[in-house]
């Protein structure tokens, strides 16, 4: 489900026709069943060879499909956060009829009860919960000489600081409970310790990796790994909550160096992504996006259909050149194409261009800052920077770009001290910069520690 691809090879991918039944034809059906069996001693009797319980799990043979399991989970949980970080950032504007994106469009991040956050929250916690299980299954087989795979436990460490790392970039207090153990929140304070969570993974799928030669999933991790350093220091200019930082600039030495392994290793245009079909998962974000036509990508980014709801054509502009971002088309295109099953990067090679040039910014490296975003438009075939206007500028627009639809737009948003042109000035986004999702409802109304029934 994981793959490289070269840049801007993409195609429409469409659900496959499914089977229906016509009207009357299951009363029929279910007859014909019944009358087949009748006489049968111990109808019900019967095993389902689909039915799983812990003790499958517990097999070595059981390491791939925890693996993938793992991999499947994350990935759906992607499609969800993406969707709501696109609504509540500039990223994605309201077309529909349900207010519940509207809130989040407005500003309005911290209603445990509304709907899409709420709904969100069982399949990020399901995706969290599977990679956790994953590693630490296999580590156990690992342990006692019987995985035979240890690539197997290697992803499985990469999925799971993947979404530690997503969810403490999109989260201002989360669980993390063990299926019925039901756990109490761990508190807005120790949100950053998440980071540290996915840094574990990442340090030891990045050694497994490499000890099995895996140079392809080693560069997977080290490309994350970077991209978590570098998120852990931007969430940490914005906690606690409620002002912009007088310095937004990230100079982070690992996320550096991981970076910089990863530009040195990996072609110009190499990207990690999680791609979705029709015999996996769907993406959330295309379902409601592409399918439901309840938002789409906003006037910032795009001019519309006439009917509002799709796209007909982007308009970003690159400062310099004053023409169609060739990066933004390319990503908006790919994903309003590809219906419910479009890819979502997790990192890139250009996303590693662009932490090398933040940091060569912040240090006052204008020569370092040249290098970098200009490897980033040569791509693109962009005339290159040579003070044509503020660096910073500059660099604002080329992460705008670059890392639409990728989850870091909201924090770029509160770092840099920008705002949707959607927000209301009332709302928590503009109030309170720095605010992100809240624990859902459904975990508010269950969870025995927050109703004080423990």
């Amino acid at each position: 489900m994981i793959r490289r691809h070269p840049e801007g090879r993409r195609g429409s991918t469409h659900a496959r026709p499914r089977r229906t039944l016509r009207p009357g034809a299951f009363p029929a059906l279910l007859l014909a069943l019944l009358v087949g069996v009748a006489g049968c001693d111990g109808l019900l009797d019967v095993d389902n060879p689909n039915s799983l319980v812990q003790e499958d799990l517990e097999s070595p043979a059981a390491a791939g499909a925890l693996a993938n399991g793992a991999l499947a989970t994350v990935t759906r949980a992607w499609g969800q956060m993406i969707l709501l970080h696109g609504s509540a950032s500039d990223e994605l504007q309201f077309t529909g009829s349900r207010n519940a994106w509207l809130q989040l469009q407005a500003g309005g991040l911290r209603d445990a009860s509304n709907e899409f956050t709420d709904a969100a929250w069982p399949f990020i916690t399901e995706g969290r919960w599977m990679a956790d299980e994953a590693v630490r299954q296999l580590t156990i087989f690992d342990n006692d000489g019987t995985l035979g795979n240890r690539n197997l436990l290697a992803r499985s460490h990469l999925y799971s600081g993947m979404i530690y790392t997503q969810v403490a970039d999109l989260w201002e207090d989360f669980v993390i409970s063990d299926r019925q153990e039901v756990s109490a929140p761990i508190g807005p304070d120790n949100i950053p310790s998440l980071y540290d969570q996915a840094i574990q993974n990442l340090d030891r799928g990045l050694e497994i990796a490499q000890s099995e030669g895996n140079a392809d999933l080693a560069m997977k991790i080290r490309a994350q790994r970077a991209r978590t350093y570098h998120a852990k220091a931007v969430r940490s200019m914005l906690t606690p909550a409620g002002s912009t930082p007088g310095n937004p600039l990230v100079n982070d030495a690992q996320a550096v160096a991981d970076a910089q392994a990863v530009v040195s290793a990996a072609e110009g245009n190499w990207r990690f992504d999680l791609e979705f079909s029709s015999g996996t998962v769907d993406n959330n974000w295309g379902a409601w996006v592409n399918e439901r036509l309840e938002l789409r990508p906003s006037d910032v980014y795009v001019s519309p259909t006439e009917d509002d709801k799709q796209v007909a054509a982007v308009t970003l502009q690159d400062p310099i050149d004053e023409v169609t971002s060739p990066v933004a088309q390319r990503i908006i295109l790919d994903a309003a194409g590809a219906r419910q099953y479009g890819y979502i990067t997790v990192t890139s090679t250009r996303e590693m261009r662009l932490i090398l040039a933040e940091a060569a910014l912040a240090a006052g490296d204008e020569g370092g800052f040249t290098t970098h975003i200009n490897a980033l438009r040569a791509q693109d075939g962009l005339t290159p920077y040579d003070g044509q206007m503020d660096a910073l500028e500059l660099l604002k627009h080329s992460r705008k770009a670059t890392l639409y639809n990728t989850g870091r737009r909201l924090s770029d948003h509160y770092r840099f001290g920008t705002q949707s042109p959607f927000w209301s000035s009332s709302q928590e986004a503009v109030t309170r910069p720095g605010t992100y999702f809240p624990i859902a409802q459904t975990e508010r109304t269950s969870n025995c520690f927050i109703i004080g029934s423990c």
